[in-house]
């Protein structure tokens, strides 16, 4: 499957009547392999620092996943697996929305 394809048939799809607004399948090195039409630009340290995580659980915690300058307050995840953020809408208050931010990193794959 090209990755485009899984983003645009399956990332993107309409679920029960919802759907996400813009997914990435992201390299670890920051490149994109696939995108849908409304991803925005992120800034390399953004991506860098999701990297580090899934080296380092926790590093993230403290200071907050960025995402496109959105700061997302890292909740429950799976070490080296998956980070999970919500949306901080005013850090002075901590009040917290419903948007949420995703990284998932893929078991290593091999092929022979």
């Amino acid at each position: 499957m090209l990755w485009q394809t899984c983003v645009d048939e399956h990332l993107m799809c309409d679920v029960d009547g919802f759907h996400l607004t813009a997914s990435a399948i992201i390299d670890l090195d920051g490149s994109i392999s696939a995108q849908s039409a409304a991803f925005p630009q992120f800034k390399p340290k953004e991506i860098a620092n999701i990297v580090k995580d899934f080296d380092e659980p926790g590093f993230l915690a403290p200071t907050g996943l960025y995402l496109v300058g959105t700061k997302y307050m890292v909740i429950q995840g799976e070490p080296g697996a998956m980070i999970r953020g919500k949306e901080v809408l005013c850090p002075a208050l901590s009040k917290i929305c419903d948007s949420y931010a995703k990284c998932w990193h893929p078991p290593r794959l091999s092929f022979k």
